[in-house]
């Protein structure tokens, strides 16, 4: 049986945190044992990535964090003013997800979490032939893949990147307004992707009641990917200053911690 491929010209998306965005500039998405890539599956692994470096980057720096919490909670929409946030902010990523068109045709496996009849345990154990010839299925059904191209994708095949609404001091110092609620939207896209994940629920039907509902399928904010753009994302205020970075990695957090908890999805 030939390999599934996906012709040149196919967009698909890659989750990631912002801090890889200057890596991926220069050097492409590395191959490792293949590019996870998807539609709803790529908010999942932006999901996932963005988790999992906050809890260690919050568990590296508890005293320090645990005192940012506090500040916030003693004088809510002010900004703390304690330095040391300087170089903890520099390592607090955001999710974002990156919009690729393959200038090539590209060989695709499936996703081992999307085989039937298969645990989250015996997922990791599927003989690579298995999931070369389930690539179709789960490319068909499920909307996500992972790609074996040795050389990695190279960063002129990235068109764009997406990511969330991002929120200042003046956004949380009273009630609910439409930035908070487009933020709190964008954290809603992500736990989609998280019951893709967890529950099997089919992405097509997922992505429609959202578009539905928001009038979209992406987080709300996207940028160009080159040189220029990526440091024009950088110098955001929300990205510049470290409290302000760190305010909404702290909202993205517990809005998606929030809205998981709603769908039984454990984010530990």
């Amino acid at each position: 049986m030939s390999d599934f491929t996906l012709p040149a010209g196919t967009v698909v998306k890659y989750g990631s945190i912002s801090t890889q965005l200057y890596p991926i500039l220069r050097n492409g998405i590395p191959a490792a044992s293949g590019i996870y890539v998807g539609e709803l599956m790529s908010y999942f692994a932006a999901c996932s990535d963005f988790c999992s470096a906050t809890s260690e980057l919050h568990s590296q720096h508890e005293a320090s964090m645990d005192a940012f919490v506090k500040a916030l909670q003693n004088a809510h929409g002010q900004k703390p003013d304690m330095p040391e946030l300087e170089a903890i902010a520099l390592q607090a990523g955001i999710p974002v997800v990156m919009e690729i068109e393959l200038a090539e045709a590209c060989v695709v496996r499936a996703n081992e979490n999307f085989i039937e009849g298969t645990s989250k345990h015996e997922a990791a154990a599927i003989d690579d032939s298995v999931l070369r010839s389930k690539a179709e299925k789960s490319w068909g059904n499920w909307r996500c893949g992972v790609i074996l191209r040795p050389e990695g994708i190279p960063a002129s095949w990235i068109r764009k990147f997406h990511f969330p609404r991002l929120l200042d001091y003046r956004d949380v110092s009273g009630a609910k307004n439409s930035r908070m609620l487009e933020q709190t939207t964008d954290c809603a896209l992500m736990v989609g992707g998280l019951m893709q994940s967890w529950h099997k629920d089919f992405p097509a039907d997922l992505l429609s009641a959202f578009r539905k509902q928001y009038g979209r399928t992406d987080f709300s904010q996207s940028s160009g990917f080159d040189e220029t753009a990526v440091e024009r994302f950088f110098n955001l205020n929300a990205m510049l200053d470290p409290a302000t970075r760190l305010l909404n990695q702290m909202t993205l957090w517990q809005d998606i911690d929030a809205l998981a908890k709603k769908q039984q999805i454990p984010l530990a």
